[in-house]
């Protein structure tokens, strides 16, 4: 894994070390050429994860002030094979109003730019990935959207990361256990922790416009 080469990451995880044993992280660990405290600095906010699809769609919730990170919850919408697709999108719909209704995220990050050679796996996610963008929506939540790559280059600091580099890296970013969590769950945290990233610093410059 090209970890070392990656300044800012280390700087996190050190800080992330010493907040686990119960210190404040060391001055040292921001780099001279880190940005200034962003605007969004000293405001904490709710960032809900969604990993999309019909029948199994991750979901992970973390909390974020400037570089602190801390994991609320996360888990998996899961629909039956058996169920017809009418019946996975009421459910996803009625699922995802009981998270919002239980977390009160303020924000929503989903995976964007995906590919699909197959027309009819394309349309399902497609599908799948409305009904998420309606209920939100409704919610009048911000929704952010980033492609895979992205995520696992803000996670990792390289593109090609596999889903085992991104969870082990989300264990480390959140100090949590990640080995009885589907690789859903864990690229649901990754989608909120890159945007959180985002948030913390350039003043939050680098970010898109919300859906």
């Amino acid at each position: 894994m090209r970890l070392k080469n990656n300044p800012r990451l280390a700087a996190l995880l050190a800080a992330s070390e010493e907040r686990a044993c119960g210190r404040r992280p060391l001055a040292g660990t921001a780099h001279s050429d880190s940005p200034k405290p962003s605007a969004t600095a000293g405001r904490q906010y709710r960032i809900l994860g969604l990993d999309t699809a019909l029948r199994k769609t991750g979901w992970g919730i973390i909390d974020a002030n400037g570089n602190n990170f801390r994991a609320v919850d996360c888990g998996v919408i899961l629909n039956d094979r058996k169920v017809s697709v009418s019946d996975c999108l009421r459910r996803l719909n009625g699922a995802l109003k009981g998270l919002l209704n239980n977390y009160h995220p303020d924000i929503a990050v989903i995976e964007g730019g995906f590919f699909c050679k197959n027309a009819r796996t394309a349309i399902i996610l497609g599908t799948a990935r409305g009904a998420v963008l309606g209920v939100l929506a409704e919610a009048q939540i911000d929704i952010y959207e980033y492609a895979p790559r992205r995520v696992k280059q803000m996670i990792c600091g390289f593109g090609n990361a596999s889903k085992g580099q991104v969870a082990l890296l989300v264990a480390q970013f959140l100090q949590i256990k990640v080995d009885n969590l589907s690789d859903d769950s864990t690229d649901a945290l990754a989608l909120a922790l890159c945007h959180a990233q985002l948030l913390g610093t350039a003043q939050g410059l680098s970010l898109g416009e919300p859906l």
